[in-house]
């Protein structure tokens, strides 16, 4: 691809996102947060305050995921067949390729595949 080829798809691509942007910010849920930024930011400068100043008022259980419920999510393995290249993720042992590849190759030259 030339090189004036890729200037014109980058030129259309800047276009096709300037109008994308321009939509979002004639819609009405942009410009009610936009207006609720700008209530804040004035209520701040009020207080001579800066949104830093926020944050430690925050609890710590509302920052950062919430607690998972019940147990803790399995390591996902990743196993790569090096004869056929066959790709397969998985978080258990449950997997029906994954038998089918420890009955035909044996457990631990599968687990050699472990990525």
């Amino acid at each position: 691809m030339t090189s004036l080829v890729q200037l014109q798809k980058k030129q259309e691509e800047l276009e096709r996102l300037q109008r994308d942007i321009e939509r979002m910010k004639a819609s009405e849920e942009v410009q009610k947060e936009m207006a609720f930024i700008e209530d804040l930011n004035q209520l701040l400068a009020k207080y001579n305050k800066t949104v830093a100043d926020l944050a430690p008022m925050v609890p710590a259980k509302a920052s950062g995921a919430a607690p998972a419920a019940g147990r803790r999510q399995r390591k996902l393995k990743v196993y790569v067949n090096p004869t056929t290249g066959e790709k397969i993720e998985t978080r258990g042992g449950n997997h029906k390729v994954l038998k089918a590849w420890k009955a035909e190759h044996g457990n631990d030259a599968v687990e050699g595949w472990l990525q």
